[in-house]
C-alpha cells in the first residue's frame, strides 16, 4: 500500500464536476450532420475519450487509466454504428435506449435507468434514444489512449455527403469550410470487415446488468460491522472494493477498470479508507457528502445528483449519506484487480473489538477463525 496523499482544497474542488460544469460538444464526431443524429451531444469529463473534435472541452485531463464521458440525445436521435478497440461501458441514468449491434444494426437490446451495458471490443455498436424525453448515458472507456474508433462504412459515406470527413489522424475535416478532402479515412472494404467480431444475442445479454440482477452484500466492507456504517456493494464489472469472499461479479472479462454500485443508508457512511487506484464516483440518487483526507486536513463536498467526482489514488476518502433515504452511487476503480482497502486505524480497532478482521486474502472474516481472538 502506498503512502496516503493529502488532496489540496483547490485540487479537490477541481475534481468535483457538477452538472453545471458539463460542457456539451455537438461537433464531436463525423456523423453529427446526418439527419438522424441532429442534436446529439457528447461530454468529456475525464480524458478526451474518442472525440474527433480538437476544440472539445475536457474537465479533467489527468490520466486515470480509464476515461469518463457521456452522451445526451433527444427522442429518436441516433449515435451511428462504430467500434472501439478498448472497453466501452454504457451506464443509463435517464431515458430508454435501443443499443444496435453489428455493421447494419442486425442485433438490438434495450436498456433503461440504472442499467449497465458493456459493449464488446471490436464490435460495431450504436444507440438510439427510444424514450419520451432527453436521455443520458454515462460512458466509461478503457485506457488513457483508446486508439480512436472505426465507423461503419455506410456512416463515412453518408457523412461525406454532408461535407464531413476524417483525416488520417482521425480529426475532422469540413469540406463545407473550403477544406480539400485529401488524406482522409476511407470506408473499410469487405476484406477488412471480416476482422470485425460478432457476438450472439445470449453473449450480449450476459453483458447487460440491470438493478434486479445485482448481488448486494451488506458485509462487503470492514466498516459494515460497525454502527453508523450501514452500506452495501454490488459488483457489475470486476470486483472493485468488495471484501466479501462470496461475491460474484456479473461481468468478469478484463476492462482495465471495475464498476460497482454502492448503497448507503441515511446517516451512514463507508468510513475512512484509501486505495491505491484512481477512483471516480458517479453520483446517483440521494444526498451525498464526500470527504477526503484525515484529521485537520479533511475537506468535503456535497455534489448534486448526476455529478462526476474524481478521487486520486492513495487519498483517504469517506462517502456519507446525509439525506433521509438510501443513497446510490456507481464507483469506478482503475484496475482489473480487486482493490486492497486500507482502513483508518480507528475502524480497524473497533472492528477487531467486535471480533472482525481480514483473512490473508483481504476478505472480511471472524477473528475466531483466524487464530486472532478479539483484544
Amino acid at each position: 500500500m502506498s503512502s496516503p496523499v493529502v488532496v489540496r482544497a483547490d485540487e479537490f474542488a477541481r475534481r468535483v464536476i457538477q452538472p453545471s460544469d458539463f460542457v456539451a460538444d455537438t461537433e464531436a464526431f463525423v456523423d453529427v450532420r446526418l439527419p438522424q443524429s441532429a442534436g446529439k451531444a457528447s461530454y468529456s469529463f475525464i480524458g478526451p475519450g474518442v472525440s474527433q473534435n480538437d476544440a472539445q472541452t475536457v474537465n479533467l485531463v489527468e490520466l486515470h487509466g480509464f476515461q469518463v464521458g457521456a452522451a445526451s440525445m433527444g427522442h429518436g436521435v441516433v449515435n451511428n454504428q462504430h467500434l472501439h478497440f478498448t472497453a466501452e461501458v454504457l451506464i443509463c441514468t435517464r431515458g430508454h435506449w435501443k443499443v444496435n449491434i453489428g455493421e447494419h444494426a442486425e442485433q438490438h437490446l434495450e436498456i433503461g435507468p440504472n442499467t449497465v451495458f458493456s459493449a464488446p471490443n471490436w464490435v460495431f455498436r450504436g444507440f438510439e434514444n427510444i424514450g419520451g424525453d432527453d436521455g443520458w448515458l454515462f460512458t466509461v472507456l478503457g485506457g488513457d489512449d483508446t486508439g480512436g474508433i472505426i465507423w461503419a462504412p455506410d456512416v463515412l459515406r453518408e457523412a461525406a455527403q454532408t461535407g464531413l470527413y476524417l483525416r488520417s489522424d482521425y480529426s475532422l475535416l469540413d469540406a463545407a469550410n473550403g477544406e480539400t478532402p485529401e488524406d482522409v479515412v476511407l470506408p473499410l472494404n469487405a476484406e477488412l470487415l471480416t476482422e470485425v467480431d460478432t457476438y450472439s444475442d445470449a453473449e450480449l445479454a450476459a453483458r447487460t446488468v440491470r438493478m434486479e440482477d445485482l448481488q448486494w452484500s451488506d458485509k462487503a466492507l470492514l466498516s459494515c460491522v460497525l454502527t453508523g456504517h450501514t452500506t452495501a456493494l454490488a459488483p457489475v464489472i470486476g470486483y472493485g472494493l468488495t471484501e466479501d469472499r462470496r461475491h460474484r461479479t456479473p461481468i468478469g472479462t478484463p476492462h482495465g477498470f471495475s464498476v460497482e454500485w454502492l448503497r448507503v443508508a441515511p446517516g451512514s457512511s463507508t468510513g475512512l479508507h484509501c486505495i491505491d487506484h484512481n477512483q471516480v464516483v458517479l453520483v446517483g440518487e440521494g444526498q451525498w457528502e464526500i470527504a477526503v483526507n484525515r484529521g485537520n486536513d479533511a475537506i468535503s463536498a456535497t455534489p448534486a445528483e448526476g455529478s462526476v467526482l474524481s478521487i486520486p489514488a492513495s487519498a483517504w476518502r469517506n462517502l456519507r449519506n446525509v439525506g433521509e433515504v438510501d443513497a446510490f452511487a456507481l464507483l469506478v476503480c482503475g484496475s482489473d484487480q480487486r482493490a486492497a482497502v486500507q482502513w483508518d486505524p480507528e475502524i480497524v480497532a473497533a472492528a477487531e473489538a467486535l471480533g472482525w478482521g481480514h483473512d490473508a486474502a483481504g476478505y472480511l472474516a471472524p477473528l475466531a477463525l483466524l487464530g486472532r481472538p478479539p483484544q
